[in-house]
């Protein structure tokens, strides 16, 4: 069994065994809130069903149409444990426009044996809050979804009592989100798992804001992250499509918190955004030994549209510098993507923080199509990126082939490329690439990756 199996094995056991610890605490009680027109009296009667099935031993809360009512407008819940909140069919959970920019539409704070479920929807409004911030990203605005806790459970794929199910998957021929639950339009990031948290399956959700840019290139939906994992060890994200205004999936750390270790993410479809990025910050750790980002590993993931495919970034900052360590991409069709790969320590050009470190990256079985760049790697000088060490192997790329696009640009650093890949390289300042055996890519892509038509 590979490497990259055998953990995905793991992880998946311990998944397991949380649904299954979470399904035998949760069947004590049905909580279902009423609906009116006042976001107020929503927002009470939901938190009050959160509290009577948490205080029960567990339970579920269903959310449905009542009093007729499928779009249910709310300020801010608090989640609380031993609760599964499911969202029927044709169901609408919809933040107010009236948030404190420090929010989120749905808070978990430090919450156990949670399970978010059904295929209704979550919607942010986020179009009332997007206009005055594109071209500045870092606006305060609120969150849709914000937890920190253990034993997370997000998506269509679990049950009234949290155990898992296979109610959707991808990637499919027609990539299909009927039976996914939806999470769209939110403020800025849509769901974020917070620093501490613990044993997170995110399986089933279709996320989604809008993808597009404006003449000056600003996202239109701007800082939109689909999911974010922030200080996290242990997390799945699986059977996910993924539309959004800025990173589809974000994994990192922060300075002073938790690092982010034993991430799996496979078997998603990504269109709009900046593809699936690790880093951005990750300074919960600046060595091999302790790395901010460890034990990552991506596979069976097709691209379509996606400004970047997969990107490690990390800067010179005392915020943003820190240590990648251990990342396996894999079986990875792109199409139609600005820039395939960019691993880079500059990221905003920063200075007065540690070296930063990114070590140990391999792709393998992947077939991208750029539109402007193959990729990059660019170290610094006074830190070089890929060089091979004791504990580093560098940065390997085998079974591989892109096509389009300029050249793949390496410097300060080095690329291990299989000789029987198709990359059109190029070098910069003390850059090199050295050629390794492969055998070339076997993955088979699809002619066309559909992305849904956003609603």
């Amino acid at each position: 069994m590979k490497r990259s199996n055998r953990k995905i094995v793991s992880r998946a056991c311990t998944a397991l065994l949380g649904s299954l610890v979470f399904q035998a605490t949760v069947q004590a009680a049905t909580c279902v809130p009423q609906w009116s027109s006042s976001a107020k009296a929503n927002t009470t009667s939901l938190q009050a069903a959160i509290n009577q099935c948490s205080a029960a031993g567990g339970g579920l809360v269903d959310l449905h149409a009542n009093n007729g009512i499928a779009t249910a407008v709310i300020t801010s819940v608090n989640l609380a444990n031993n609760v599964v909140i499911k969202l029927a069919k044709g169901f609408t959970l919809q933040g107010s426009t009236g948030l404190s920019p420090n929010s989120a539409v749905l808070v978990g704070k430090k919450v156990s044996n949670v399970t978010i479920t059904g295929t209704g929807a979550i919607d942010g409004d986020g179009s009332a809050y997007w206009a005055s911030a594109v071209g500045q990203d870092n606006t305060e605005r609120p969150k849709l979804i914000a937890i920190s806790g253990s034993h997370i459970n997000i998506g269509a794929n679990f049950t009234d009592t949290g155990a898992p199910q296979s109610l959707v998957t991808f990637p499919s021929p027609s990539n299909d989100t009927t039976n996914a639950l939806i999470i769209r339009n939110s403020p800025k990031e849509q769901l974020v798992i917070e620093s501490g948290s613990s044993d997170v399956t995110i399986d089933g959700v279709w996320i989604y804001a809008n993808p597009a840019r404006n003449s000056s290139g600003d996202n239109l939906a701007p800082n939109t992250d689909a999911i974010d994992i922030i200080g996290t060890h242990v997390a799945t994200i699986q059977n996910c499509v993924l539309d959004t205004g800025d990173d589809d999936i974000a994994i990192k750390s922060n300075a002073g918190g938790p690092p982010t270790a034993n991430v799996a993410v496979t078997h998603c479809v990504v269109g709009g955004g900046h593809g699936i990025s690790i880093g951005g910050q990750e300074a919960a750790g600046h060595t091999l030994a302790d790395p901010g980002v460890s034990g990552v590993i991506v596979n069976n993931i097709l691209f379509n549209g996606t400004d970047y495919g997969y990107r490690i970034k990390t800067d010179l900052t005392k915020k943003d510098s820190g240590a990648t360590n251990d990342i396996d991409y894999s079986d990875t069709c792109m199409t139609h993507v600005g820039q395939p790969f960019l691993f880079t320590y500059a990221y905003a050009s920063g200075k007065g923080g540690p070296a930063p470190i990114i070590s140990n990256i391999t792709i393998d079985n992947v077939i991208a199509t750029a539109t402007k760049s193959q990729g990059a790697i660019q170290g610094v000088s006074a830190d070089e990126m890929g060089r091979p060490t004791t504990d580093n192997l560098g940065i390997r790329m085998t079974n591989t082939r892109i096509t389009g696009g300029s050249k793949f640009k390496v410097t300060f650093g080095e690329l291990q490329l299989g000789s029987s890949s198709v990359a059109n390289t190029t070098v910069g300042e003390s850059g090199q690439v050295i050629l390794m055996k492969d055998n070339g890519p076997t993955i088979q892509c699809p002619e066309e990756i559909r992305i849904p038509a956003q609603i």
